[in-house]
């Protein structure tokens, strides 16, 4: 919970941190280090769960993966403005939030123990992130799509590289206001740039604006789609080392280890939309990287991908990896991010 609530006037509110064991937080009692901390609470608790693509038909039967794997935990992906481009919440611009084959599928997953994160933004389309004139709207438009499925952890997927022009302030204003009057669990998604580079700039802004309002968030890093050498595991690792150290200098007044728990990754299977190929053996090493490390959360793009009926092709494909691989390969290595090495 926030120590104080969000006043939404045109400028941030400033946190003020509690002093409490809130999600790896320090103690009352520990010795305070020195600048900005990450703010206190409530953070994800979902350790893996992929995208689930339901901008591109056909939508994919999600219990498939339940009944195979056992698992049943994803992301919702994409909520955007409709095409009007106003305010309303759809899903992909075009499909109602209460669209019944959705909440089919949803249900099915609950059916399972599976718990539902909403993302809003993506790679293609309007965002309500523009389309919402101010913070007041832009929460509401989330709690809306959460309300949809009934859940309470927001993936808010700000991509900046088309050109789109967002407001990582009014972002961060309606998060505070979700978190404070709901609870909300709240995970940036952020572009990485490479090894050397590691955050975008644009990433660098949201976080810091988010940690002026105080909302308590883990940072997504999406490491696929950048310029690298040598082996594509090691260029994936490496690029998240970057953003981890970027993220400690961010929030200097956290212990290390409480930044690292704020961390999640997330990669792309199979194919990549540039030349780059995520293989199993490429998913494992990253996967057991960020157990190794303490981060918080595991994921990647995308669940209908998870198969190898089109081994081969040259250009990434909406429902498969592009690799030889067994179904749900990726699933299965992801699920181990949980288990003691």
């Amino acid at each position: 919970m926030l120590v104080t609530a969000p006043v939404v006037t045109g400028e941030t509110p400033v946190h003020e941190s509690a002093l409490a064991d809130v999600a790896g937080t320090r103690l009352a009692d520990a010795p305070a280090r020195p600048g900005v901390p990450a703010p206190a609470g409530p953070l994800p608790d979902v350790a893996f769960a992929p995208y689930v693509d339901l901008t591109t038909p056909p939508l994919p039967a999600m219990t498939d993966m339940a009944d195979a794997t056992g698992h049943a935990d994803v992301v919702l992906a994409f909520v955007l403005a409709d095409a009007e481009e106003s305010c309303a919440p759809t899903w992909g611009g075009t499909t109602p939030l209460t669209d019944p084959a959705v909440a089919t599928r949803v249900a099915g997953l609950k059916a399972h123990g599976g718990r539902m994160t909403v993302s809003s933004g993506g790679a293609l389309g309007d965002y309500l992130e523009t389309a919402c004139p101010d913070a007041r709207s832009l929460a509401d438009a989330y709690a809306a799509a959460l309300d949809a499925v009934g859940a309470d952890h927001l993936d808010v997927d700000v991509e900046t590289d088309t050109g789109r022009d967002v407001s990582t302030r009014r972002i961060a204003e309606a998060l505070a206001l979700l978190q404070h009057e709901r609870g909300t669990r709240v995970t940036l998604t952020v572009q990485v740039d490479g090894v050397t580079e590691g955050l975008s700039a644009d990433a660098r802004r949201l976080v810091q604006d988010a940690t002026t309002a105080g909302v308590a968030a883990r940072v997504n890093l999406m490491v696929m789609n950048f310029s690298y050498e040598g082996a594509w595991a090691d260029a994936m690792i490496g690029a998240t080392r970057t953003a981890v150290g970027q993220l400690e200098r961010i929030w200097p007044g956290s212990e290390p280890a409480d930044v690292r728990r704020r961390v999640g990754v997330t990669f792309m299977i199979g194919r990549n939309d540039m030349d780059m190929t995520t293989t199993p053996d490429d998913a494992r090493a990253v996967v057991d990287d960020a157990r190794g490390n303490g981060y918080g959360g595991v994921g990647f793009w995308s669940l209908a991908r998870d198969n190898g009926s089109c081994p081969g092709t040259e250009d990434e494909a909406d429902d498969c990896s592009g690799i030889a691989q067994e179904p749900w390969a990726f699933t299965r290595i992801a699920q181990g991010f949980a288990r003691p090495s």
